[in-house]
Order: structure tokens, then C-alpha cells, then sequence
């Protein structure tokens, strides 16, 4: 995704161009990027790609407002906002009208728009075979993405495969979730395919690659073997009885890439740093291409006075409030205390993805306070470490004291265009780690939670693999079926909580509101707990709104069921 040059500047200019009217601009030619006419060379397709690609490294949508907004409400995270309607979606209190739901669709379907220009106008006659079909699987890796995501959240939605050109291609009937899976299905064999492999020196880092593709058949398949939000009591009894066979898919498409042996994770042994080492890699403008298959890629261009970039590590960052200073963190959502709960003590992830300390500017005495706060976990403050954009340069004197003021500290999100501005940043958002792939191999060897086999050795050897990296002892537990699965749920966490992937979980799993129900418990039963405290109040607001009626699923956006007569709105909404 990142082109390391201002190509993917350039590229906003031609997907804005491409979608535009001919004559947004009165001046000639009129047009001299017009889409039958545009993928005419390499250099053209790869702007074109840029393009597509870009739609994603934004505000809506992995920037922060889809990957941590919509997914919080969990017993992952919560946000710590009480009034502010921003958040309502995090609280279950969305409507079909929120901004944040409509424009997460309208990403996702303006890069849906894009691959389809350029699936049909892209002509094979310019390329050869290989460099062709290359290109198209780049674009189809994209729009497979895009759908997985669609009908994950909105459940059926309208499978468009052309490009849209007029008022009229905007009425498309929703196709059932079934129905979009497997064109899903369809473009990521195709990139499987024809995407080359992340370890060939053609490869450029952030962009689509031929293990990422089968990572996300992975993910596919266990999304579509696990629970369907949209279907009856009683046509879920009937699809679960025919379901293991996207089980035994997902286990294919993670042993292709175990079996390929060049992805992997650096074990505790080699370096007991290891985990805080690779996601400084996502801070710092690195691609530890080992572990991580494939991620969002966020060039901050701050430099040249462009807006693309996100804003992760400062909405879900530890707090550095106060001034206008760099690294600015607002710590809008906190970790959940389930979380704080997950881990042992030994367990290296622990402190990295819990920061568990906060930096916050007085008037009164025109100063910093850093506060560590780790073992209060109901703090209003409570972040989220995983994207840390700073840390006390002497945490161990922070635990002892409790508090220092004017305290020393270390920015560890120094990349170019990060220290221009407070708000926003050039941090990667990984969307399929090595790790990942291993918990899926797992899951998908027992069958999910609805299956029946117990754990073998591969299945074993996924999970501890996991848990050496992070300097635990093997798993001794039990390797029956229900046990095995449980210990996944919670390992899942420990290892990928705030990487964008609890809410789908849990949801797939049908645990959704277990789970909301549960962290209402703990927050309420919890010695810290102030049934005075608004933060606290704000924290049950997820478990209280919850309704599964309606909410393992996200309304159709207003204004799409306004002009588009075939879409209507679901039920309750």
C-alpha cells in the first residue's frame, strides 16, 4: 500500500478523477483520465491500484473509525465517553443515520467501484498474461476484502461486479451473505493464484500478497462455518449440520502457508522481546514482512500538506493531554477489564498491549503528571499500549513512585510527518498477523465452537507456538473439544485484542452477548467499581444497549435505502 514516493498522492487525484464528472473542470481536454481509456501502461495500473488502496488508509475506516470505533463495545474495549455522540455506535446506540455507518459503506464501496473500473477497462492485450493477471489479483485481493467486511457487518448486501455509471445501477437487491462469500471466495483463489509471494524482491511491502490471500480464504471459511447472524433458530440448526466442511477449507488454506515455512514468529527464547519488537515495526515504518501478512499501510504526507493518514495510537493511544505537544493520545476507548483479567503475570504481551500509564498536562502548575495506573484497571484513562505513541523513558521509577511529574519520556512513533502534527499519524494497522494463522489452524482442526473434535498435536503445537513467543509454558489443559475451544476464545485475545477482530469473533462465534454480559458483571462485581462514576456507568452502556435482535448486525446506512428502491431496511431499525 504504501509506494514510498508520491505516487499514492497522485493516485487520489486519479480515483477522485476517475469517479468525477467529465466536466468538474472546465478547461481541455475535458478529461485526459478517462476510465476505458486510463490503464493503458504498468505505470498507469499501479496508480490505479494506489488508488484502491488508498480508500482504506482513512479516517473511516481503518484510520480509526472502523477498526476501533465500530469495533469497540466488546469485552475487549469500551469507550470512556459519556456524552459525546461520536461514540454511540461503541454503545449500541446507533441509528441507521450515524456517520459513521454510512461512511464505512461508502468506502468500501467506492474501492468496490474502483476494482470494477478497473477489472473492466484494464485491457490483457497491454500486458502479458502474467503481468495481467498479476494486477488483477491485486485489485481482486481488494474487492474481496471489501466484501468479506460487508456482509460480515451488514449481513446481505447488493453484489456489484460492474461499474456503476448512473442513477439507475444504484437499485441492486441485497444478495444473501452466502451468495457474496463466495465471490469473496472467487477473487482471493484468483489472487492466491496470481499474487506473488512477500519474500521475492518484486515484492513491495503493504501491498496484497499470495499467503495474505490464503490467511483470508482462512478467515473466510471460519466466518462462513461459524454462526449467521441473519438466519432463523431454525435454519441455523439446518446450516450447522453441513458446516464442517468450511472448517476442513480453512485448515487447507493455513497448512499452505505453515507448510510454505517462510512466515513465522521470533520465539520468547531468541528474543523475549519479540512481541513488543514486531509491532514497533507497525509504529516505526518497518514491514516485519515475517510475521505480518499483510496490513494497512498509511503514508502521512504531512510534509506535502496531504491529508492521508490515520489516527491510530492517538484516539486509542495513551493519553499525552494537555498542550499542543507531540505524541498527543486521547485514549478514547479503554481496554476492557476482561482483558487486564486474561493474562498472567509472566506473560510478556501484557505490558505492551496494557500501557497502563497516562501523561496529563495541569494549568495549575504548568506541568505533566505521568500517573501509572496498570493494576486500576476502571481508571477513565485505562489505554490501549498495542499502538502506543510514547512510554516513560524510566518505567520501572513510575511503578515505584506511582506518580512523577515533568517525568522523562521516549516517542517511539517517530516516522516522517508524525512530528508535524499532534493528531495524526503514520501508523500500519495489521490485518493478518503469522499468529493469527496459527490460532485459525487450530480452530479450524476442533471445528469452531459448534464442532465436536478434540485437539490433536498440530492443533497443540499452534497454540503453544503462541504462547512460547510470549514466554508462557506450554499448555497443559484439557484437549476436549469444549475445553480446547475455550482456551482459544481467551488466547485470541491475549494475542490479537485491538487488531480489529473481537466483535467479528465473537459474533461468529455467537458470543456476542455472552461475553457483553459478563464484562458487566466484572465491571459491577469488581473492588474499584463506583456506581456513581459516569466512566463506569459509560463502560456498561455496550452490555445494556445490547439487543440481538438487531444488533449483530448493522443497519443499512439512511441514505442508501433512499436511493437504492431495492435495498430495505431490516427489521427494527
Amino acid at each position: 500500500m504504501k509506494q514510498k514516493n508520491i505516487h499514492f498522492a497522485i493516485a487520489m487525484l486519479v480515483a477522485f478523477t476517475l469517479m468525477s464528472c467529465s466536466d468538474f473542470l472546465e478547461v481541455e481536454p475535458k478529461s485526459s483520465w478517462k476510465a476505458e481509456s486510463f490503464y493503458t501502461s504498468r505505470e498507469e495500473a499501479d496508480l490505479a491500484l494506489s488508488g484502491i488502496y488508498g480508500q482504506l488508509a482513512n479516517d473511516d475506516v481503518y484510520g480509526w473509525k472502523f477498526n476501533v470505533l465500530l469495533e469497540a463495545g466488546t469485552d475487549e474495549t469500551y469507550t470512556n465517553d459519556p456524552n459525546n455522540p461520536t461514540w454511540d455506535a461503541a454503545k449500541y446506540a446507533h441509528t441507521s443515520s450515524s456517520d459513521q455507518i454510512q461512511n464505512i459503506w461508502l468506502r468500501f464501496y467506492t474501492c468496490i467501484q474502483l476494482v470494477n473500473q478497473f477489472e473492466q477497462n484494464m485491457s490483457p492485450d497491454l500486458f502479458t498474461t502474467e503481468e495481467y493477471n498479476n494486477l488483477l489479483a491485486k485489485a481482486r485481493f481488494m474487492r474481496a476484502f471489501c466484501y468479506f467486511n460487508l456482509a460480515n457487518w451488514f449481513g446481505p448486501v447488493p453484489l456489484r461486479l460492474t461499474p456503476s455509471s448512473s442513477q439507475e445501477d444504484n437499485n441492486v437487491p441485497p444478495s444473501p451473505p452466502m451468495d457474496v462469500y463466495k465471490q469473496v471466495e472467487e477473487d482471493y483463489l484468483f489472487a492466491a493464484e496470481h499474487l506473488g509471494h512477500a519474500n521475492s524482491s518484486a515484492y513491495v511491502p503493504g501491498e496484497p500478497n499470495k499467503m495474505a490471500a490464503h490467511g483470508l480464504l482462512a478467515r473466510l471459511y471460519l466466518r462462513m462455518g461459524g454462526f449467521q447472524p441473519y438466519l432463523s433458530e431454525s435454519e441455523a440448526g439446518s446450516y450447522f449440520e453441513n458446516n464442517q466442511q468450511y472448517f476442513e477449507k480453512a485448515r487447507e488454506q493455513c497448512e499452505i502457508i505453515i507448510n510454505d515455512g517462510w512466515h513465522g514468529i521470533v520465539p520468547y527464547a531468541a528474543d523475549s522481546m519479540s512481541y513488543r519488537n514486531h509491532f514497533l515495526s507497525y509504529l516505526q515504518d518497518h514491514y516485519d514482512l515475517k510475521e505480518s501478512l499483510f496490513e494497512i499501510s498509511f503514508g502521512n504526507f504531512a510534509n506535502m500538506g496531504l491529508k492521508v493518514d490515520g489516527r491510530l495510537g492517538n484516539i486509542n493511544g495513551v493519553e499525552f493531554v494537555g498542550t499542543s505537544d507531540i505524541p498527543r493520545g486521547f485514549c478514547k476507548v479503554n481496554v476492557a477489564l476482561p482483558v487486564y483479567q486474561a493474562y498472567s503475570k509472566e506473560d510478556t504481551r501484557r505490558e505492551w498491549n496494557i500501557a497502563g500509564y497516562r501523561n496529563k498536562y495541569s494549568n495549575a502548575n504548568q506541568a505533566y503528571t505521568m500517573s501509572y495506573i496498570f493494576d486500576f484497571p476502571l481508571n477513565q484513562e485505562y489505554g490501549i499500549g498495542k499502538f502506543r505513541r510514547w512510554e516513560p523513558a524510566d518505567l520501572g521509577a513510575l511503578k515505584e513512585q506511582g506518580k512523577i511529574t515533568d517525568a522523562n519520556y521516549t516517542i517511539l512513533n517517530n516516522t516522517p510527518g508524525s512530528d508535524k502534527d499532534p493528531n495524526f499519524t503514520s501508523i500500519n494497522f495489521p490485518v493478518l498477523r503469522y499468529s493469527d494463522v496459527l490460532l485459525m489452524h487450530a480452530e479450524a482442526i476442533i471445528g469452531g465452537r459448534f464442532g465436536s473434535a478434540a485437539a490433536n498435536d498440530a492443533a497443540l503445537n499452534d497454540l503453544n507456538t503462541v504462547r512460547e513467543r510470549a514466554g508462557l509454558d506450554p499448555y497443559s489443559g484439557s484437549l476436549a473439544h469444549d475445553d480446547f475451544f475455550n482456551e482459544i476464545v481467551d488466547e485470541r485475545q491475549r494475542e490479537l485484542c485491538f487488531e480489529g477482530l473481537r466483535k467479528q469473533d465473537l459474533i461468529r462465534w455467537n458470543l456476542l452477548e455472552d461475553k457483553l454480559l459478563e464484562t458487566n458483571e466484572a465491571i459491577k462485581n469488581h473492588g474499584l467499581y463506583n456506581n456513581n462514576s459516569q466512566f463506569h456507568q459509560t463502560y456498561l452502556d455496550p452490555g445494556n444497549n445490547f439487543d440481538r435482535t438487531k444488533h449483530l448486525l448493522l443497519p443499512y446506512p439512511l441514505q442508501e435505502t433512499l436511493i437504492n428502491h431495492s435495498l430495505e431496511q431490516r427489521t427494527g431499525w
